[in-house]
């Protein structure tokens, strides 16, 4: 495998979370993940546990689990304790949905409380929060990346990936800008599927992406072949 290819596995974190996610599937995605040493893989929470064993012997990856999936409205108590048993189940990385309606309510004071018990709850193991961007502006974007940084959030994610879009270069840009160079990185999800959609979302400053299996063993069959397609990771 040369180092373009190496790079940008470590980048991918691949998923298989939808609601007709299978246990073949989730098998097929820790195959790729064995072959290409993809960063992590996410599951629905209650596949944890299958995934811990199919992994046992790759620990450099990760695995990962979304929370209050996917939409996000779910009491803070219920992620909080959905957070506690994935971690238990052997979740090394936590993706909890924001709240959607409170964030489109203008109810901020509700969603910062609400990452921050979640990173305190999740601490040491790093979370990101999704935003579902499809649903909101720029100023609420901005606003949720803000309290994002502030809690301690290792990641803002764009999207579930249940909605028409996603990770936008446009929204991803916003993010990125928001966040201004602090701890708090960037990942894209949500309708990524293409090498050449990959390469303009690093451009602006992403350094993770959601694939399904099909997208990551495309782009990554494709850039083992020819690393030439992506000269910013032949490092």
């Amino acid at each position: 495998m040369n180092n373009v290819c190496r790079n940008l596995a470590r980048m991918i974190d691949l998923s298989a979370v939808q609601a007709q996610s299978t246990k073949a599937d989730i098998i097929a995605c820790a195959e790729l993940a064995k072959q290409y040493n993809i960063i992590s893989l996410h599951v629905l929470p209650n596949w944890v546990p299958m995934l811990r064993e199919e992994l046992v012997d790759y620990p450099d990856v990760l695995i990962g689990a979304p929370i209050g999936y996917p939409s996000g409205g779910v009491a803070t108590s219920t992620k909080i304790a959905e957070i506690h048993q994935t971690i238990a189940n052997g979740a090394s990385e936590i993706d909890m949905v924001c709240n959607i309606g409170r964030v489109l309510s203008g109810d901020y004071d509700y969603v910062e409380q609400e990452l921050n018990a979640a990173v305190k709850a999740a601490y040491p193991t790093p979370i990101k929060t999704i935003l579902e961007t499809h649903y909101l502006n720029e100023e609420q974007i901005r606003q949720v990346s803000e309290l994002a940084v502030k809690a301690g959030m290792a990641w803002v994610k764009t999207a579930t990936g249940w909605t028409s879009t996603g990770a936008t270069v446009e929204n991803c840009a916003i993010i990125v800008n928001q966040i201004n160079g602090r701890a708090t990185q960037v990942k894209a999800s949500g309708g990524i599927r293409s090498l050449e959609l990959v390469k303009q979302l690093y451009a602006v400053g992403v350094r993770r992406f959601g694939l399904s299996l099909s997208t990551a063993k495309e782009v990554l069959d494709q850039l083992n072949a020819n690393p030439e397609l992506f000269p910013e990771l032949d490092y």
